[in-house]
């Protein structure tokens, strides 16, 4: 049957899906079919790759695509330390080998395995640690529902069970109290059932892991079903020797494999840690063999998956990692890397992982390495790290074509190609421009298999680095295939000279093949090819890769600059060899210099040998028109062979400012159509603060809704250039906005500013954004400053314990008519010295450096305490804050750890808000990693600073005058004008009421704030921070009595008995059980104090210590030393004592009795609650013919405890607890115990001191769920119990 279209359908441009014809790869396959990547490895630095994925199993010769994946960033690390040997379990059927797994499990090993020593390495991991947070989500959804079914099953019969019972008693009878109990646990088991579905919390699968040595290999398995029988599993092993990977199950589609590092005590389970990663590597290196069209640009290449982004930190990239992936950059020798990440950074071309790039992973062992410049324009100086800053590295900027617009994006009109809106921007603030190639920066490709789709689009620089980078693999393909060595500053000298013009604003062009491969063969046998030549301007400290003028010194006046041309020659991989020295030596080049613009200009001619040569270069920015960017090179031709193109080229940028004569500036009418930008360069006023801007849009004609982007930014040396920029997304045109009839859409922002600083003002309409547009751009410039303290973002202290501080503030820019000061202080900032540090060298396997030198792990451990729960805090180390591409260190990295050793949260570089959720005590594990061992011991005292978000703000007042502060009861500044270059005094409060701190400030502690001088509209960005220090609080005089010293000396001697008598006590537990020691103090202590409850209370808690299963023997003991200890106590006197209300104010007398009397009934309590327990046991014992009287008596002491106890149940108190639960578990009350052992959980501290009582209320609670028969809920508690409590401990970095 054939069905008829009104018109012909055409076929999808499968071309555009992933763009090979823009840079001539397609052209270049076609006439070189076999230089399809075949003979390359690429290494992709990513998220991960699945080697599952739809196109990454084979190359175009069969070979295996990826022939190695490992995680670098160690997240998917396991401790297996443990070691254990194999048991035989006899059964009727079979004779089984079994283990213990690290979760306690019992673990069925498969006796064929080759094991010669028969020891087995045991780790435990919980599966979710290991998976992206998208599968999480989706997997937990899809649980939850199988979950809920088995648990409303339950709750549906208690409320049977409980409708049951109200149909049994009617209104109008009495029940009986055994009745009314039965109703009260069924309620009881209502909210128990309630209350845990709506604290679920899915624990996923909790992995058993296994390693052992088979005799030549490290092998691992990994029970992925929980099934604990491994007979049958896989038997995985380091991937790159048998390439095998496993799924975790057929509903995750999630695929895994293994690499083992030293000596089976770590077990690295890598996965990936998003899609990224995958759909990068597919743009690279894909092979469709059914579908040629969909290949990658290289489907000929191998590839190996290096993964940067920790899965721990939602796929952020880590130090470590980076070191470490550039190490097995060059064990692996790759041809090629590509790395789709990067942030933006304080100094260009600097840093640990910078230099290990550039200087040994390029510079020394030849690896080509590709990275993306950055998604962070369109305004200037937004390259990121390492791609767009880095010297040698092939930075590449992202280009969108027709083919993509038509294939990939689904637009209603075409619009014209060019660079994506976002795309980064050169120059770096050294003056380099850093982007050297555009790409295709988009493609539909494969993802992984858990993505549950075969492709996806995505978009950004991260995608035309791979497809830069499968270009470049044609290109080795074939050199290798002519056997025509090659090096990575020949690469990129090629295909920078051979690139197509796109009208870039540095003349930076689109890849191409064809023409760089006919470059590559033209000048071939010209050995200065593999010369990069660095330039260095002499006039700057930092030796600048370029000449940039921005500010109005620079541009204001003539600029001359020395600058040094510098031949750089491959180092020799063995330094004393000397393999370059004949090439140093003959090198010698007749350079012509050629400006590239009139107000740029140089030397005409210059000779140069290997040791390099200077030149002046004058730059004239004053011939230039305010406000606009320019941009010229000095480039360096060969005199002997021009045609090759620049040997070199000096970037030259200048933005010169626009000077305003008054705080104003407008731009009226800028026209805008798809991808359209303007960029305008202003000097904010000196003193300025902030900005008020008004966009205006209106239009006479219908046009389209667009989205505009306005991307301002202020540049401050030695500074991120995140640190002043503004963004702000606009939707113009909206509704009757774009009608035609005329009206005006106004967007109004107030921002921060830096004064004195040039800030460039960029706004853009949207590559995709059909229509054309006018826009008017007006700014306002405002000036409250400090006098003295001038500098935008500046921080004001005030010491708590002085009266008031004075600020004077000035007016620099105009008058202002909103001055109205005001400040909230929000945050407790605590200062936290480390209690414990150690440093030792890391692993050999992975931490040694390309110049064999090994890192080392400074690891420091901070305490704290916080007596609230569901406290927010952020800790801080300003040390290694902010610093990744740009750190000097390998890596910073730290946990943050409760004390049972769960991970509360993560640390990286970046500050990060934790909740805690339990009050109680808490460890920050802290490592810092260096080759340095000297550096790192400096470090050893390094200040973490614990910010806590405060419940309640405090406000602090501002005056007028001095006499205000004393006097006034409430703030006298008020809101005013100030006229432009006025100055005014204002005088801040201390707080005079010391409870005004929060009960957890300490002496040296601050209270951070905003100090804001205007409240009409906030300013985005802020203005000034605020420090409160908090001074000492006041102490209350001591008050000196007549025949104090006198009576001091007849205490003395009785004080000094009952220290040693205390002393013994608590050191009684500190004897072995049956030792003589500990009888004969005790012996010694009955003797010398038979009235002193605590000995009796110590030999009481001695023996249920002892034997805590409580054995016949060991109850009735028990029975009679807590009866010894009653009959110690008039308990009727006791109880007259607590039954009458004490007075508030007591005096000594009353205060000693009052202490006496505590201690009498904290010795009944524990007495009646050992014997309750005793009691209990006996009770339990069914052998025993007293077990009813025993039975009977329980009861009888349960009713004499519960009448001494505050409340019933006891929640506050575990031992009276577990109490209270033996005896509702007797009664089969289980929904009691459990409600009311949940109340204990969520209400009490978790510290050091209890945290065997939080473990055993955690088995108590699995052992209420069972004896329920609420099985769904026991094995969730089974499973939550390891998170709860890693049995691993601390997790490894």
């Amino acid at each position: 049957m054939t069905i008829k279209t009104s018109k012909p359908i055409p076929k999808f441009p499968t071309y555009g899906l992933l763009p090979k014809e823009e840079t001539e790869a397609a052209a270049f396959l076609k006439k070189y079919p076999e230089y399809d990547g075949r003979g390359t490895v690429i290494a992709i630095l990513d998220t991960g790759v699945d080697p599952g994925a739809v196109g990454l199993q084979k190359t175009t010769e069969g070979k295996p695509k990826i022939i190695d994946i490992i995680d670098c960033t160690g997240s998917g690390d396991v401790d297996t330390k443990t070691i254990v040997k194999t048991s035989k379990e006899e059964s009727s059927k079979e004779t089984l080998h079994t283990i213990v797994g690290l979760s306690g499990r019992c673990l069925i090993i498969d006796p064929t395995w080759d094991n010669p020593s028969g020891e087995f390495h045991v780790g435990i991991k919980r599966a979710y640690e290991l998976f992206p947070k998208e599968l999480i989500t989706r997997l937990t959804q899809e649980r939850r529902q199988k979950f809920e079914s088995e648990h409303y099953q339950i709750l549906v019969e208690v409320q049977q069970k409980l409708a049951a019972w109200e149909e049994a008693h009617s209104p109008s009878s009495t029940p009986t109290e055994s009745d009314l109990a039965i109703k009260t646990d069924l309620e009881a088991r209502l909210e128990v059932l309630k209350d845990a579905l709506k604290n679920y919390d899915d624990p996923g699968i909790i992995l058993d892991v296994v390693a052992f040595n088979d005799g030549s290999d490290w092998r691992v398995v990994v029970d992925v079903d929980e099934s604990g029988d491994l007979r049958g599993a896989p038997l995985l092993t380091d991937y790159h020797k048998e390439l095998q990977y496993h799924k975790f199950s057929q509903e995750d589609l999630f695929s895994f494999s293994v690499n083992i590092y030293d000596e089976g005590n770590i077990v690295s389970i890598v996965t990936a840690a998003g899609t990224h990663g995958t759909h990068v590597a597919a743009i690279t290196a894909a092979y469709h063999p059914e579908e040629p069209a969909l290949n990658g640009v290289a489907p000929g290449a191998q590839i190996i998956s290096l993964k940067i982004g920790d899965t721990r930190l939602g796929s952020m990239e880590t130090g470590a990692g980076l070191a470490r992936a550039a190490i097995e950059l060059v064990e692996k020798k790759c041809d090629l890397a590509n790395m789709s990440y990067g942030e933006a950074s304080s100094i260009p071309d600097f840093g640990h992982f910078i230099e290990l790039i550039r200087d040994e992973v390029i510079g020394k062992y030849g690896c080509i390495f590709v990275s993306s410049a950055g998604n962070s324009g369109p305004a200037l100086s937004t390259n990121g790290s390492p791609g767009g800053t880095t010297s040698d590295v092939i930075g590449v900027g992202a280009y969108v074509s027709h083919s993509m617009i038509q294939a990939e994006y689904a637009l209603l009109e075409s619009v014209p190609e060019r660079s994506y809106t976002w795309c980064s921007q050169g120059p770096n603030t050294d003056g380099d421009i850093g982007v050297t190639i555009y790409a295709p920066g988009g493609a539909i490709t494969s993802t992984p298999l858990y993505s549950l789709t075969k492709s996806m689009l995505m978009n950004g620089t991260s995608m035309s680095s791979p497809n830069a980078t499968g270009c470049i693999a044609l290109l080795l393909s074939g050199l290798k295939a002519e056997n025509k060595p090659y090096t990575p500053f020949r690469i990129k000298n090629a295909i920078s000279n051979s690139s197509k013009s796109i009208n870039e604003n540095f003349g930076v062009g689109l890849l191409q093949v064809q023409k760089t491969w006919e470059y590559l063969n033209t000048y071939y046998d010209r050995e200065d090819q593999d010369i990069s030549f660095e330039v260095k301007i002499n006039n700057s400290s930092l030796k600048n890769r370029g000449i940039y003028l921005r500010e109005e010194n620079e541009t204001s006046s003539v600029q001359l600059f020395n600058v040094s041309i510098g031949p750089k020659f491959m180092k020799e991989i063995e330094p004393t060899t000397g393999e370059n020295n004949s090439k140093k030596f003959e090198f010698e080049t007749r350079l012509a210099l050629v400006c590239t613009q009139p107000w740029v200009r140089s030397p005409d001619f210059l000779l140069m040998g290997s040791q390099g040569r200077s030149f002046e270069v004058k730059v004239d920015p004053t011939q230039l028109n305010p406000g606009g960017f320019y941009y010229s090179e000095v480039e360096g031709y060969d005199t002997t062979c021009p045609d090759r193109g620049p040997l070199f080229r000096v970037p030259v940028t200048v933005t010169r400012p626009i000077i305003l004569s008054n705080s104003k500036v407008s731009f009226n009418n800028w026209s805008f159509g798809p991808g359209h930008i303007e960029r305008r360069f202003v000097k904010v006023p000196d003193g300025a603060t902030f900005a008020d801007l008004t966009l205006k849009f209106s239009t006479s004609q219908a046009t389209s809704p667009a989205r505009f982007w306005l991307h301002m930014i202020q540049l401050l040396p030695q500074k991120r250039f995140t640190a002043h920029e503004r963004v702000y997304m606009f939707s113009l045109g909206q509704g009757s906005y774009g009608d035609g009839n005329g009206e005006e859409q106004v967007e109004k922002k107030r921002f921060a500013v830096h004064g004195g600083v040039t800030i460039e003002i960029c706004l853009a309409q949207f590559w995709s954004s059909l229509g054309n547009h006018t826009v008017s751009l007006e700014f306002v410039f405002h000036g409250i400053q400090i006098a003295n303290n001038a500098n935008n973002g500046d921080t004001i202290y005030v010491n708590g314990g002085e009266a008031y501080t004075r600020i004077d503030v000035v007016t620099p820019v105009r008058r202002e008519d909103e001055l109205h000061p005001s400040i909230s202080l929000d945050v407790l900032r605590k200062p936290l010295r480390p209690a414990e540090y150690s440093l030792k060298p890391l692993s050999p396997d992975r931490d040694v450096l390309p110049n064999s030198r090994r890192v080392y792990g400074l690891l420091l451990t901070y305490k704290f305490s916080t007596t609230d729960k569901n406290v927010t805090f952020t800790p801080k180390f300003p040390a290694f804050f902010d610093l990744l591409y740009d750190s000097y260190f390998e890596d910073f990295f730290a946990f943050v750890y409760d004390p049972n050793k769960k991970v509360i949260g993560y640390l990286d570089i970046y500050a990060k808000n934790i909740k805690l959720e339990t009050k109680g005590d808490y460890v920050i594990r802290a490592q810092v990693r260096h080759h340095s061992q000297e550096i790192l011991e400096k470090l050893n005292n390094t200040i973490c600073f614990l910010e806590f978000n405060l419940s309640k703000k405090i406000t602090l007042e501002v005056y007028n005058q001095v006499s205000e502060v004393f006097t006034s009861n409430k703030p006298t500044a008020n809101k005013r004008s100030l006229e432009k270059d006025s100055i005014i005094a204002y005088f801040i409060g201390s707080p005079t009421d010391y409870s005004t701190y929060p009960k957890e400030a300490k002496p040296g502690d601050i209270l951070s704030g905003k100090l804001n001088f205007v409240s009409s509209n906030k300013v985005d960005g802020g203005q000034y921070l605020i420090n409160l220090v908090v001074p000492p609080a006041p102490t209350k005089p001591k008050e000196i009595t007549p025949n104090g010293d006198e009576e001091s000396g007849k205490e003395s001697s009785k004080d000094l008995t009952e220290a040693i008598r205390d002393l013994q006590i608590t050191h009684l537990k500190k004897f072995p059980a049956e030792s003589t020691q500990r009888a004969e103090i005790l012996a010694e202590l009955e003797n010398n104090h038979p009235t002193h409850l605590p000995v009796f209370i110590a030999k009481l808690d001695l023996l249920l210590e002892s034997d805590e299963t409580l054995s016949p023997e060991t109850a009735n003991k028990v029975l009679e030393v807590a009866d010894e200890i009653l009959k110690k106590v008039d308990l009727t006197e006791l109880a007259q004592y607590y039954g009458i209300k004490q007075e508030g104010n007591i005096n000594e007398t009353a205060k000693k009795k009052k202490k006496e009397n505590d201690e009498k009934k904290k010795a009944v309590v524990s007495a009646l609650r050992a014997k309750a327990q005793a009691l209990a046991a006996l009770a339990s014992d069914s052998t025993s013919s007293s077990s009813n009287i025993a039975a009977t008596r329980f009861e009888e002491t349960y009713k004499a405890l519960a009448q001494w106890w505050d409340a019933t149940p006891p929640t506050s108190d575990f031992k009276n607890l577990l109490t209270y639960i033996i005896r509702e578990r007797r009664a089969n009350r289980y929904g009691n115990a459990l409600k009311a052992l949940n109340k204990y959980l969520s209400e009490s501290s978790l510290t050091n001191d209890n945290t065997k009582d939080y473990e055993k209320a955690l088995g108590i609670k699995i052992e209420l769920y069972k004896d329920a028969e609420y099985t769904v809920w026991e094995n969730y508690e089974r499973k939550m119990k390891f998170i709860r409590i890693p049995p691993g401990g601390y997790a490894p970095f």
